[in-house]
């Protein structure tokens, strides 16, 4: 006689997530820290390059962070008022920052020694760059200038002027060093060229700018202010390509992923929002517990770091693919070993090769409702399946091959209060899911049938039934309120003659 197969579980349709790509990214990013600085998070910088650095600016500090530990591998302390734009060199080796006291500092990142202090500009300096070449530096302050620095000699190599108000961000170009980018207050986005020393190229967005970001071709420049976001075609003279208006307060920060395919923009209204700059539409949005004042991504998008205005710095990390461990070639194991004995065994045969000793195939272990089905013992496979705690989906299978089987009616008579009541409960948990109802319904009616002239003999029993007959009353009237509707859809898609 051959063996019971396995009962077949149905498996129902799952619903498709609207989820996209994108978004499934994103979501990937785990809670990995919040450290506490001891004032605003104003501003982000980070290492592409190894050891992966990135620098925290705060209050009268820039910390040095490691990516590995999330841990502070240097605190820069020395400032004596506030600093501004902390900013890191690619290879993690120099840091530069802005000072409320109008002076800029470079410090060496192993010894934390100040290494220049450049001074020039007249009022306070918020915003500060290494540029493309990693020798000059970018500053700009609120004099309304924006200068250029010879790192070896410290001298001042060039001084812009153009804009009307604050100067509050920049930004250089990867593929062409001597273009930049400046964004300020009088709600003007200016390129500048090192070369002239003067303005090509002026953009109006219309409200005083915080942020700027070019992508690497220097074909795009992207600008934030109020609660909007602007996309600039240089190529085209500067044309506006798009406007995105996704935040509900004030942007302050835009940055671009490692990749430089996604944006990413910080608002006093505690969101951060990703867009695909193929399309330029959000993706995903994160929600945090203060307004954000700074963000960016680390080297390959290893984490996300936020900084709020209450001093947190929220840290996220996206799970990295485990590493494949590689096999060791058969040429490489020691004759005499185990291994040496065993090579071969788990490569298949091919077809022309001989196989012999051939194990035979196990039995397949049948779970505890399938050895009952197969000794056709049915109403100890029912009441196994309904008392234990197995998924509803085994359950209704179940019952459909006891429905197969016609055995359903007598497994449901002969029960008392006790073995009844599992049954009932069952029902009135799931009779109104739509994948179970056609089944569960069948189920009810037996019920009715075999124990309606008994019912008022169990108090226990009459409020299970009475329950299942509210639970099926308020989904009939459910179906006839959507029934109604989609009529009622039906004709205004008629009268309108949408399809």
């Amino acid at each position: 006689m051959a063996d019971l197969k396995k009962l077949i579980i149905k498996e129902n349709t799952k619903i498709l997530s609207k989820s996209t790509p994108e978004e499934r990214f994103w979501k990937k990013f785990k809670f990995a820290a919040a450290i506490k600085e001891f004032g605003s998070v104003s501003h982000l910088s980070f290492s592409h390059e190894a050891p992966y650095y990135y620098t925290v600016t705060s209050g009268t500090k820039v910390n040095v962070y490691s990516v590995k530990t999330n841990a502070v591998q240097q605190s820069i302390s020395r400032f004596k008022k506030t600093a501004y734009s902390g900013c890191i060199r690619r290879d993690g080796k120099l840091v530069v920052a802005g000072s409320e006291d109008n002076s800029i500092q470079v410090f060496e990142v192993g010894t934390r020694s100040t290494l220049r202090q450049l001074t020039g500009h007249v009022r306070p300096c918020h915003v500060t760059q290494f540029d493309q070449d990693n020798t000059h530096l970018l500053s700009g302050a609120d004099d309304k200038t924006l200068r250029c620095w010879d790192l070896p000699t410290g001298d001042e190599v060039l001084c812009m002027k153009g804009h009307d108000d604050y100067i509050r961000s920049a930004a250089t170009v990867a593929m062409c060093p001597d273009i930049w980018f400046s964004g300020s207050y009088d709600h003007t986005v200016k390129m500048w060229d090192k070369r002239s020393g003067e303005c090509t190229l002026t953009m109006d967005h219309g409200y005083p700018v915080e942020s700027i970001v070019v992508l690497p071709t220097g074909g795009i420049a992207i600008s934030s202010g109020s609660n909007k976001i602007k996309v600039w075609d240089v190529h085209r003279s500067g044309a506006l390509l798009t406007t995105l208006s996704n935040h509900q307060k004030t942007i302050t920060c835009l940055a671009l992923d490692y990749t430089n395919t996604r944006l990413l923009s910080a608002s006093l209204d505690h969101q951060v929002k990703m867009y695909d700059l193929s399309s330029y539409k959000v993706t995903h949005s994160i929600k945090y517990s203060a307004p954000v004042l700074s963000v960016g991504t680390t080297a390959k998008n290893s984490h996300l770091i936020v900084g709020c205005s209450d001093g947190i710095v929220h840290i996220r990390e996206h799970p990295s693919p485990a590493p494949v461990p590689t096999k060791r070639p058969l040429s490489a194991i020691n004759p005499g070993s185990g291994g040496y004995f065993a090579r071969g065994k788990n490569i298949p045969p091919a077809k022309k090769d001989a196989v012999s000793g051939e194990k035979e195939t196990k039995r397949t272990k049948l779970a505890q409702y399938d050895l009952h089905l197969k000794r056709f013992q049915y109403t100890e496979a029912f009441d196994h399946v309904v008392k234990s705690r197995h998924g509803p989906d085994i359950v209704v299978s179940v019952i459909q091959e006891l429905f197969r089987r016609d055995t359903m009616k007598r497994v449901l008579s002969g029960r008392n209060e006790e073995t009844l009541q599992p049954i009932l409960t069952f029902l009135v948990a799931h009779v109104t899911n739509p994948r179970y109802c056609s089944v569960l319904c069948d189920v009810a009616h037996i019920l009715a049938d075999l124990y309606s002239p008994v019912l008022g003999m169990s108090p226990a029993i009459d409020k299970l039934f009475e329950k299942l007959n509210k639970r099926l009353k308020f989904e009939i009237k459910v179906q006839e309120r959507y029934m109604k509707l989609q009529g009622a859809m039906e004709c205004f898609f008629t009268a309108t003659g949408l399809s």
